[in-house]
């Protein structure tokens, strides 16, 4: 069996977002000359799962990459073509936009030890990684629909941070409403986070509608 299969395999046994986050972790250690492995998706914001150097953050940004995507369908190797259109890519990195469900837009990305010359593997890798990609994003978004029928068990506590959170109040405004100290809160939000699988408070939010 191929990296190709294992990589299907592997994807379709992963349970939550914590896993896929771990498993695109792996793929930058354990394949040759890959520094790292990131899926960007944007829905309510940019989240990045996977390993993301700091400097890649600051180059992805959204407007960056929505202007790559207007360019750009298919792999975009940063080799000097690349860079002569403008396109902002770190070096020795390729992305890979991914046809995503509405309002998602999602990429995948990965950065390499050592530039690549040859055309032809260019677009090999190019070929292989768009497959995988597609299987990424379906990945997440599998994990993240199953998150709003999953039974959470929060506390009460945790519940009504997490209510008035999704109603639009700041900590601040829950520390008054329910009578606690704004750290308090920050403290439950971030249980909530945690239980819900939820990367930040926004998608606390937006996995909470449903339930809370």
């Amino acid at each position: 069996m191929g990296f190709l299969e294992h990589a299907v395999t592997d994807l379709n046994q992963i349970e939550t977002i914590p896993q896929l986050e771990s498993y695109l972790t792996q793929l930058s250690a354990l394949l040759p000359h890959v520094q790292w492995c990131c899926l960007i998706v944007q829905s309510c914001d940019l989240a990045y799962f996977g390993t993301t150097p700091d400097e890649v953050k600051q180059t992805l940004t959204l407007p960056n990459l929505k202007r790559i995507n207007a360019q750009c369908y298919k792999p975009i190797w940063a080799a000097p073509d690349a860079l002569k259109n403008n396109l902002p890519l770190p070096q020795n990195s390729m992305l890979i936009p991914i046809p995503a469900v509405r309002p998602d837009c999602a990429w995948l990305t990965l950065g390499f030890t050592r530039p690549v010359s040859q055309p032809l593997i260019v677009e090999k890798l190019g070929w292989c990684w768009q497959i995988i990609a597609t299987y990424i994003y379906d990945t997440y978004r599998r994990l993240s629909a199953s998150q709003d029928t999953v039974e959470i068990q929060l506390t009460p506590r945790e519940i009504e941070c997490t209510h008035w959170a999704v109603q639009g109040k700041t900590s601040w405004e829950i520390s008054r409403i329910l009578g606690i100290t704004e750290r308090t809160v920050n403290f439950h939000l971030t249980n909530s986070m945690q239980k819900t699988g939820s990367i930040n408070r926004q998608q606390l939010v937006r996995n909470s509608m449903n339930y809370i």
